[in-house]
């Protein structure tokens, strides 16, 4: 398991919050992990997307 640190994922929510684009990047690399197979990736994935935009 990788583990990330409080500025990296400060640094993906800051970016997250000014920036739609890469809000939707974030997303749609998620999803197209999951259904790749990958499930647990696409969920660290989807977790730091949910994480920027809550």
């Amino acid at each position: 398991m990788t583990v990330l640190t409080k500025d990296f994922i400060d640094t993906i929510q800051d970016r997250a919050q000014r920036d739609p684009a890469f809000r939707r990047a974030l997303l749609q690399e998620g999803i197209e992990y999951l259904l790749a197979g990958d499930v647990d990736t696409g969920k660290v994935v989807l977790r730091d997307y949910i994480d920027a935009t809550a």
